[in-house]
């Protein structure tokens, strides 16, 4: 690799000597080996670099697992977002970058020590200019000349020291936080499922998923404990200021509309019922609590659960609201992307628009003096609060962890010196039920995949990696796959056409929100969208049988809204109608003789059976579900039942009787939705084990 020079491709810059990735002028954070990973193929562009190669010449003598590399290659596609079809995966060789590079030659000195004429790079679009202080015309009465001096000298130092001042300011503006993490310490080490409430100081306090409860562990590490909180499937959503109550919410009766929202006194077990909520926050005096529900409504209410008040309406699915340490701005997370308010609920705004829209930001949470606001989508970010002269913004957030490692929730401690962060892993073991010894097995060698469906005439399987989420087609034995997508799409509920020529999957839109897409199920084209004019956002697709028509729903979140309705997608007209009295209902599943869809309803604690003849409905007792499959005889709707006694389950649609097919027995499943079921030709259910980790960690924090 040439060291004189710059590679430039696309609207993209990388410079080898100086170690510096930049996007139209905009510096890009990306970490050092992800960074020697795309400055090799960029090198080698046009040509197919084994991973062998790859990893000879950025790890030479060291064994390091080819999952490593694959890691650094999804990151890299993060880093470049729509251009990331530019590193093409070659399956069974390496990697290919297709992108068209241009060699830009740096000026070498021609006599000894004469220095190397400097790269010139234009100035971002919109920077700030300063002008020089000597261009600026000062009039002046006449005075006598030594004054005359004077009085000029002094101003041009003082518009000389602005113009510096003023130049710092920028380029502190732009230099991002002055922050690092320097040291990563683990505090759990069990690898279950967590989810962080948050600390007072010594205390870590947290959510764990199997089985549902709440613990603790000192922030310093050590055994967890339970706290005994008296409510079903409780969930801590954070520490009052004081540290000596939690804000727990119950999840009862599935999801959002049933969700309750509780104090809990720590010290005596006192439970006081505060609202309806599926996500809450103390003041930062502690005195008081904003929290949101299932619509999408944010409120205040005293920490007596009086005094209910009403401060905006999202329409939305909102999480993760944050109270700034001032008690002037509420941050939350509304369908993925971060929103603020004031206070009082007036303006309501979308925080970083053109930021993250991966629809993933879910957690944010200021530092203890309100300087900096920390903020995770799977990494962690870190943007600068402090206040700045004049009308500099804030830069966009920093990138403050890189690698495989997927962070969750960063909770700073007190005294501003660490973020308490649950650190995840994420592998999956594909599985399939045994019939004969009503046990999960390894299925095609334990891949780690999801979505997994058959094609109609049995030949072929397709499935998405996970964590990656890129399409494969094999044969049924998993032998002989083809990649048939790359990073950023990342397709979803997988579906094949009755004839077995397309796919229809969910991903999300370039607005950030769910939309239908479509594509041949050969890879020979991209992906399109099925309404690309719709503006509703768009879930779970399903082909009738004869191929003409596809059932889906407009429920962007479940829980999010009571407006969710089913619609049916005629192929030939591209016309769309609406199932009547679906209003509230999700998930539609056509059956496999085509005289019946079945739906869940919003809050997932029932199945109902639309009749595609009368158009009517009728109920089926089920009771919580999730991910309902048709029998391939019709008879039977299969589903897991969650938050308790988890198991999987079928119901006969003839007369309502459901009947356990497993219990999970301690297993814990993951997958894009934490959990996630299909059925085999032979109605075998086929899921995904976790064999990934989960602890809680402390990072530690410093400044640059």
């Amino acid at each position: 690799m040439s060291s004189n020079g710059i590679y430039r491709f696309e609207e993209f810059a990388l410079d080898p000597t100086r170690r510096s990735l930049s996007r139209a002028g905009v510096p890009l954070s990306v970490s050092q080996k992800s960074f020697e990973v795309l400055a090799y193929l960029v090198a080698n562009a046009g040509r197919v670099v084994t991973k062998e190669e790859l990893l000879k010449a950025i790890w030479p003598g060291s064994f390091v697992e080819e999952g490593n590399l694959s890691q650094h290659v999804w990151q890299l596609r993060k880093v470049l977002k729509d251009r990331a079809q530019a590193i093409v995966t070659v399956p069974g060789r390496g990697y290919q970058f297709t992108a068209a590079v241009v060699v830009e030659s740096l000026a070498i000195p021609t006599n000894a020590g004469e220095p190397a004429t400097p790269e010139i790079q234009a100035a971002p679009e919109n920077a700030p200019v300063l002008t020089p202080a000597a261009s600026i015309q000062i009039p002046v009465a006449p005075q006598r000349p030594l004054r005359r001096w004077l009085i000029w000298g002094l101003a041009a130092w003082g518009l000389a020291a602005a113009a510096v001042l003023a130049g710092y300011l920028i380029i502190r503006s732009r230099s991002g936080p002055q922050r690092r993490i320097a040291h990563y310490e683990q505090i759990t080490q069990d690898g279950h499922t967590k989810y962080i409430g948050g600390t007072d100081g010594s205390r870590v306090y947290f959510s764990q998923e199997v089985p549902y409860s709440i613990r603790e562990v000192s922030v310093s590490g050590g055994v967890t404990a339970p706290i005994p909180v008296p409510l079903q499937n409780p969930w801590v959503g954070d520490v009052s200021p004081d540290g000596s109550t939690l804000l727990v919410i119950s999840q009862a009766g599935g999801l959002g509309p049933n969700d309750s929202l509780w104090s809990f006194r720590i010290l005596g077990g006192t439970l006081r019922p505060l609202a309806n909520g599926v996500t809450a926050t103390w003041s930062p005096d502690g005195t008081s609590v904003v929290y949101a529900t299932a619509n999408g409504d944010i409120y205040t209410i005293q920490s007596d659960g009086t005094g209910a008040r009403k401060l905006a309406s999202t329409k939305g699915y909102v999480k993760s609201l944050a109270w700034s340490p001032g008690g002037h701005l509420i941050r939350f997370s509304k369908d993925g992307l971060l929103w603020e308010m004031n206070a009082d609920g007036s303006n309501v705004h979308q925080l970083l628009p053109g930021w993250g829209k991966s629809a993933t930001q879910w957690n944010g949470q200021w530092s203890g003096d309100g300087m900096f606001y920390f903020v995770s989508d799977g990494q962690i970010w870190v943007r600068d609060e402090r206040s700045r002269l004049g009308r500099i913004q804030p830069p966009a957030p920093a990138q403050l962890t890189f690698g495989p490692t997927v962070w969750d929730r960063p909770a700073p401690t007190r005294d501003g010196t660490k973020l308490i962060a649950s650190g995840r892993t994420r592998r999956g073991e594909l599985v399939r039920l045994d019939p004969q010894s009503k046990q999960f097995q390894r299925f095609l060698g334990g891949i780690s995949a999801e979505f997994l469906t058959y094609s109609h005439d049995g030949k072929s399987i397709a499935y998405v990696t996970f964590p990656e989420g890129v399409l494969w087609r094999a044969n049924p034995d998993g032998s002989n796959p083809v990649q048939l997508t790359n990073p950023p799409v990342y397709p979803r509920v997988l579906r094949w056409s009755p004839d077995d020529t397309k796919f229809i999957f969910v991903d999300h839109s370039p607005q950030g929100m769910d939309a239908i897409y479509e594509m041949p199920s050969d890879g020979s084209e991209k992906p399109h969208r099925l309404l690309p004019d719709d503006p509703n956002a768009e879930t779970d697709p399903s082909w009738s049988p004869d191929g003409s028509k596809i059932a889906f729903s407009t429920s962007p979140n479940l829980g999010a809204s009571a407006k969710s309705e089913l619609h049916i997608l005629d192929i030939a007209t591209n016309g769309v109608t609406t199932i009547p009295e679906s209003n509230g209902l999700a998930v539609p599943r056509w059956s496999p003789d085509g005289n019946s869809i079945s739906a869940m309803t919003l809050d997932a604690t029932n199945l109902k059976i639309f009749h595609v003849a009368t158009g009517q409905w009728s109920n089926l007792d089920s009771g919580l579900v999730a991910f309902p499959e048709w029998s391939h005889d019709s008879r039977f709707i299969y589903y897991v039942q969650w938050k308790s006694d988890d198991a999987v389950f079928r119901i006969s649609v003839a007369d309502g009787k459901a009947e356990r097919v497993v219990d999970f027995g301690g297993l814990q499943f993951t997958g894009y939705y934490t959990l996630w079921m299909a059925l085999d030709p032979a109605d075998n259910p086929l899921m995904m084990r976790d064999i990934g980790s989960d602890d809680i960690y402390a990072l530690t924090l410093e400044k640059k």
